[in-house]
């Protein structure tokens, strides 16, 4: 890094001091991790905006973190390991001296050879402060071990059943409790995504089709804001990626089968523009930074991946309207040569999956025997 942007960033980036970080720590912020020596007191020059700070002691193996936005300039102070409140005016010294403190922070790796920061940037880029204060647990902080919502309604499943198993042998029921540190993810059922009171006709298209469930959830949700919708797609992939947190790839994927599964939706060029286009850069970012171990353990689970990504191909080559198809057919051409490049996966294209539609509706359709 040469000097003068060394010199603008240390006046322009923001500073986080940390208060208690021993030697030998595994710390990190966004997708870098380092080990820290005996002098380490924090980082410096970090560009403002959303970071992940993390950190983890080899012995225990659960990495904890938290998301935090921050602003030009800023100087934040963090206890690790808080026991007591750090007094307002210790840390009103500690930022009027941040200078002093200069040899012991490490600076942002801007110039690292893979561009982490804008590998970071493509990865959060939709994810709002709001979000964080309303989707994680207090603070942004969570670890490795944090539970969610999803957890929560296993739990409440094996409550219902061990009350039923307590009342069937007239013993005592046995009680469940959920965490408070969990992530508030807003969940729906995606089997019951067409309308109540629906006729046969309906309840048979939107069970295939997601995309009243889509429209309904953009509308209550994500207040008809396409990019609060893929700002949580994020979050929720970062939970997964960088936060070592598998809460979030069930939301992850529940959103992703929300999206990809839509066939009328692909008909409004509005909702093509605003969401599915840019929705196909994010996942084209989020596997370029997958690691083949991490495809092959957690995103290939149940052949999701692959179910999803097929159903999208093949509504898109359904789609009546030209000029949003060809739009939509030039972005999974990227993706299908990513696909093959990194994991050696062949993504079908739609004439190829519409003959084996075809083929199998052909085999299994209702039969007309004549009986004499």
């Amino acid at each position: 890094m040469d000097q003068e942007l060394a010199r603008r960033l240390f006046e322009t980036g923001a500073f986080l001091v940390i208060l208690d970080a021993p030697k030998g720590l595994d710390f990190g912020i966004d997708l870098d991790t380092w080990e820290t020596g005996p002098l380490f007191k924090g980082l410096k020059m970090i560009p403002p905006g959303i970071h992940y700070i993390h950190y983890s002691e080899k012995q225990v193996g659960i990495q904890s973190g938290f998301l935090y936005n921050f602003s030009a300039k800023e100087a934040e102070t963090e206890q690790l390991y808080p026991s007591d409140h750090v007094p307002p005016v210790q840390v009103d010294r500690i930022r009027q001296g941040i200078r002093d403190l200069d040899k012991g922070l490490g600076a942002y790796p801007l110039d690292s050879a893979h561009s982490s920061y804008q590998r970071w940037q493509r990865l959060t880029n939709y994810i709002t402060p709001q979000m964080i204060h309303e989707l994680l647990p207090p603070s942004g902080e969570f670890s490795s071990a944090t539970g969610s919502i999803y957890e929560d309604e296993e739990l409440e499943k094996a409550k219902k059943s061990l009350h039923q198993d307590a009342a069937d042998k007239s013993s005592p029921s046995t009680t469940l409790s959920t965490s408070l540190d969990r992530f508030n993810f807003v969940h729906s059922n995606i089997k019951h995504s067409f309308p109540p009171g629906a006729s046969p006709e309906f309840v048979m298209k939107y069970s295939r089709d997601k995309s009243w469930l889509l429209k309904t959830l953009l509308s209550t949700q994500w207040q008809d804001n396409t990019q609060l919708l893929l700002g949580e797609i994020q979050l929720a992939f970062v939970i997964i990626f960088a936060g070592q947190n598998f809460s979030g790839l069930e939301h992850w994927k529940f959103l992703l089968h929300l999206t990809l599964y839509c066939h009328e939706a692909l008909e409004d060029c509005q909702l093509v523009e605003s969401l599915f286009l840019p929705l196909l850069d994010v996942i084209c970012f989020q596997l370029l930074e997958c690691p083949g171990e991490f495809a092959a353990s957690v995103l290939e689970q149940d052949n999701f991946i692959a179910a999803v990504l097929e159903t999208l191909v093949l509504n898109v080559h359904e789609c009546q309207t030209v000029q949003t198809r060809l739009l939509l057919e030039k972005k999974i051409g990227s993706l299908r040569d990513l696909l093959q490049q990194k994991f050696d996966w062949s993504l079908p294209f739609g004439k190829q999956l519409q003959e084996i539609e075809d083929k199998e509706e052909g085999e299994y359709a209702p039969q007309v025997v004549h009986i004499d």
